[in-house]
C-alpha cells in the first residue's frame, strides 16, 4: 500500500505535460499550445502515415485533438511566423495519452496526504496491537539472574553400561541408531 502510495506520488510530481506544451488532459481529448505564437496565425499539422496535412481553419494557438477509442496518439505539429518574414518557429508534439471519463487527476497535496494517512494509520494500528499484547502477557518478563541450575541433574546410572558392539545382534534393523 505504501508502495503504491509513492508510486502516484512520483507520477504526480514527474509531469510531463508541463514541458511538452500539453495544456490540458481531458477526459475525451488533449489540448496542446503552441506557445509563442498570435492567435489567429498559427497552422497546425497533423502527421498521417508519413504524410502531413495541414488541419484547415484552425489558426488558434491550442489545438484539442480528440480521443480516438480512449486513446489520443499521433505526431502533431505548429508552425508560426515571427515578426520577421522568413523565420518560421516550428513546435513538434508526439502524444500517446490514454484517456477515460471516469479518471480525475491527483495533485501533489492529495497524494501526499494519502501517504501521511497511510502512515499514520498503520502506525496507529501497530501501536494499539503493542499496548494490547503487552497488558496480555502479565506484566514485564524477568530474565534469572544465576544461569546454572540449582540442582543439576543426576549422574548415569554406573549400572548401566554401553552396549558392546561384538556381542549386539546383527539383525537386520539392529544397526539402526
Amino acid at each position: 500500500m505504501i508502495l503504491m502510495s509513492f508510486m502516484f506520488l512520483l507520477a504526480a510530481a514527474v509531469n510531463p505535460a508541463q514541458s511538452q506544451g500539453i495544456q490540458e488532459i481531458k477526459s475525451d481529448g488533449v489540448i496542446i499550445l503552441c506557445s509563442g505564437g498570435e492567435d489567429g496565425k498559427v497552422k497546425w499539422f497533423k502527421d498521417n502515415n508519413n504524410k502531413e496535412e495541414e488541419i484547415k481553419d484552425h489558426g488558434n494557438l491550442t489545438y484539442e485533438v480528440k480521443a480516438d477509442q480512449g486513446i489520443v496518439k499521433g505526431f502533431y505539429r505548429c508552425e508560426y511566423e515571427k515578426t520577421d518574414p522568413y523565420e518560421k518557429k516550428k513546435y513538434v508534439f508526439f502524444l500517446r495519452v490514454q484517456v477515460c471519463e471516469n479518471c480525475y487527476e491527483l495533485s501533489r497535496l492529495r497524494a501526499a496526504a494519502v501517504i501521511l494517512g497511510d502512515v499514520l494509520f498503520t502506525g496507529g494500528v501497530i501501536f494499539i496491537i503493542y499496548r494490547f499484547t503487552t497488558k496480555n502477557s502479565g506484566g514485564t518478563q524477568k530474565r534469572a539472574s544465576n544461569s546454572r541450575a540449582v540442582n543439576p541433574p543426576p549422574p548415569p546410572n554406573p549400572d548401566y553400561a554401553p552396549l558392546d558392539p561384538k556381542t549386539r545382534n546383527n539383525a537386520v534393523y539392529s544397526g539402526i541408531r
